[in-house]
């Protein structure tokens, strides 16, 4: 098991090394990555990123029964444009939330290993509501920013920003719904 386990670890940052060394010694490659801001190079990469982030929610949610998948979808969306609707409608700024939400993200990212030595169904509901709540955070601090802070320029930015929120979000309330429904 351990031999297995370090061989792939092993293989893991083999190929990251390997990638990074080719983004750092190929000029080629550089150019592209700088370039990436840059129309239509933007839009593909963006293509890309999407179509592998519906391939991991599409394997997970596999996992669900279909039920919960549809609630959470449903509460997903209705969230979201609720808190868009708020957010559009509100002369608030939020823009000063944005150091508190990567606190609270990474903190929650460290708590999450807690579920690998200590899980217990009600852990685990804890941290989906947390997880749905902090999400909804970022939700409003990134459409406040797309309003007030990027740049017209940067709408892919904006887009893969509040895409990224919308995944999490729901994810998390499939873990919750599933938490619920298991209790």
């Amino acid at each position: 098991f351990l031999r297995k386990v370090y061989s792939i670890l092993s293989v893991q940052v083999l190929l990251t090394t390997v990638t990074s060394a080719l983004f750092l010694y190929f000029e080629s490659i550089r150019t592209f990555v700088h370039e990436r801001h840059k129309h239509p190079l933007n839009l593909y990469l963006l293509f890309g990123f999407t179509l592998l982030e519906a391939l991991t929610v599409a394997f997970v949610v596999t996992f669900y029964d279909v039920h919960i998948v549809l609630q959470a979808f449903l509460l997903t969306t209705a969230v979201f444009l609720g808190l868009t609707v708020y957010t559009l409608q509100s002369k608030r700024d939020f823009s000063k939330f944005g150091a508190g939400l990567f606190t609270v993200l990474w903190i929650f990212c460290l708590s999450g290993f807690l579920k690998l030595f200590f899980y217990s169904e009600t852990l685990e509901l804890v941290l989906a509501a947390l997880g749905a709540l902090l999400f909804c955070g970022f939700i409003i601090y990134d459409t406040h920013s797309l309003m007030h802070r990027l740049s017209p320029e940067e709408y892919v930015l904006a887009a893969i920003s509040l895409y990224l929120d919308i995944i999490n979000l729901f994810l998390y309330l499939l873990r919750f719904l599933d938490a619920v429904n298991k209790k």
